[in-house]
């Protein structure tokens, strides 16, 4: 369970992160995760053009978007909803997504990254993130719903993005299943 966001996040992550990871604490009120319907637009205006929620379908066998803010359509070149991650990453990249957003529904944890990414006009961003669970009271996990802050690495403008390059991966597990996962390959 988290108890503070710096259970999930290192020292330097964004502030914004930190307040993202306190609401989603504040929501699941001493469950192990907030339900999709607790969390509510209205209480974090400041978040929402970087939010994303993601619904697994058949137990985590796949996942496709319900919706994502403007700032993560913009990263990809058009609106997310109703798309699935093998639409917007190079297979390796998408399979790394989907493995651990797998994991993330199997095993009732979560997760922050911090990514390169290469875009289509040959810039580069920095991509730091938190995947959350979201699930019924003692259910399992439906959806997930993410948080991104991106910071350009390089001049010249941002593209849409073309890839994926872990930089570091940080998991907890948050209920007394299988725990923590093991690592995955970036």
């Amino acid at each position: 369970m988290l108890r503070s966001p710096e259970d999930l996040l290192p020292a330097d992550a964004p502030e914004d992160l930190r307040r993202f990871v306190g609401y989603w604490i504040a929501k699941a009120a001493g469950r192990t995760m907030p339900a999709f319907a607790d969390i509510d637009a209205v209480d974090i205006p400041w978040a929402l053009s970087r939010i994303y929620v993601v619904r697994a379908l058949d137990g985590g066998a796949d996942f496709v978007y319900r919706l994502a803010g403007e700032a993560i359509n913009l990263r990809y070149a058009g609106s997310l909803a109703g798309r699935r991650i093998s639409d917007l990453l190079a297979p390796d990249s998408a399979r790394a997504v989907v493995v651990r957003w797998r994991q993330v529904i199997e095993t009732t944890s979560a997760y922050y990254v911090d990514s390169e990414h290469p875009t289509s006009i040959g810039s580069r961003l920095r991509g730091r993130r938190v995947v959350l669970p979201l699930g019924p009271e003692g259910g399992p996990a439906d959806h997930i719903v993410g948080m991104t802050v991106f910071e350009a690495l390089n001049t010249g403008g941002t593209g849409a993005i073309s890839g994926m390059e872990v930089q570091a991966l940080r998991w907890v597990g948050l209920a007394g299943g299988p725990g923590v996962p093991a690592p995955v390959a970036p």
